[in-house]
């Protein structure tokens, strides 16, 4: 039997295969982070077209490879937040069915909200009861989520909603303290988004410590790069703060902090020593009186 003939038409073949699919793969490589699986198949058919004999096996394996890199236009980071975020979800739904108590559950809310935070880079305060609702709010949002700002979208969001239900379980008069400082924050963030210049920036750096200082009912700081970080810490401080003596050791840290601002190498006033003690305790105006009176006495010679 004479296969030169045949030889000679599959060699043609393959080279006009490969000819005609170049542009294909080339296309495949140029543009695959915009692609969606439609294209991919649409390619996939246009290449069976021009290639109707080898493109049976070459045209299917491009179109695997174009799959792998195209999920419907969603990017890499996004299709495995969804995937991570599902095994959180389902870990914790495991969980729950083995939980025994109240206690228990939230174990298993405050292990998913972990979990989930991990995935989505984002910082959650306390863990409580409610916190359950944000934490499967988040993963409905990184499901339709199609970009990574659309991810970021629902970091922000759990991060909202995390602290809105910390605060809610918090008592009355801490609660109070706490969304004013939260506010404060969220002013900075704001200032610092529009601030188009290091001045702007240490300007919104200054109001926030002058609104962390008002939220304590403390003097406002003098404002200088110090304050700023009197301020850092006395916000940490107060969303740390779970009673109301803790919010009053803060703002009592605070008056502290700003006095060595202004006198660095001296101790506290008697006026600032009066202003921390009521600050620390402000039904203890006899004792705090009496320590003033006995502070502003003359040192005998």
């Amino acid at each position: 039997m004479n296969l030169k003939p045949f030889s000679i038409l599959m060699l043609a073949a393959t080279a006009g295969c490969a000819a005609a699919s170049e542009p294909e793969v080339a296309s495949v490589q140029g543009s695959e982070n915009a692609l969606t699986l439609q294209e991919c198949s649409d390619q996939r058919d246009m290449c069976l077209r021009r290639n109707p004999l080898l493109g049976l096996l070459t045209c299917p394996l491009q179109y695997d490879q174009c799959a792998l890199t195209a999920s419907n236009g969603i990017p890499a980071e996004v299709t495995a937040a969804i995937g991570d975020t599902a095994t959180c979800a389902r870990a914790a739904l495991r969980c729950r069915g083995s939980a025994e108590s109240p206690a228990d559950a939230l174990k298993c809310t405050q292990t998913e909200a972990s979990c989930i935070a991990g995935v989505l880079d984002a910082n959650l305060p306390q863990i409580v009861t409610g916190t359950v609702g944000c934490v499967d709010d988040a993963v409905g949002c990184v499901n339709s989520s199609e970009s990574a700002g659309d991810l970021a979208a629902c970091t922000r969001t759990l991060e909202e909603c995390a602290r809105d239900q910390a605060v809610s379980a918090l008592p009355p008069e801490v609660r109070d303290v706490v969304k004013d400082v939260n506010a404060c924050v969220s002013g900075l963030n704001t200032c610092a988004g529009d601030a188009s210049s290091p001045g702007e920036l240490t300007g919104c750096a200054q109001k926030e410590a002058e609104c962390v200082a008002n939220s304590l009912g403390v003097t406002p700081p003098p404002a200088v790069g110090a304050a700023v970080d009197c301020a850092e810490t006395a916000v940490d401080c107060t969303l740390d703060a779970t009673k109301a003596s803790d919010v009053r050791e803060c703002a009592a840290a605070l008056v502290s902090c700003n006095a060595k601002i202004a006198n660095p190498d001296a101790a506290l006033t008697c006026e600032q020593q009066w202003t921390q003690c009521l600050v620390r305790d402000p039904f203890n105006f006899a004792q705090c009186g009496s320590k003033f009176n006995e502070c502003r006495k003359p040192v005998a010679d």
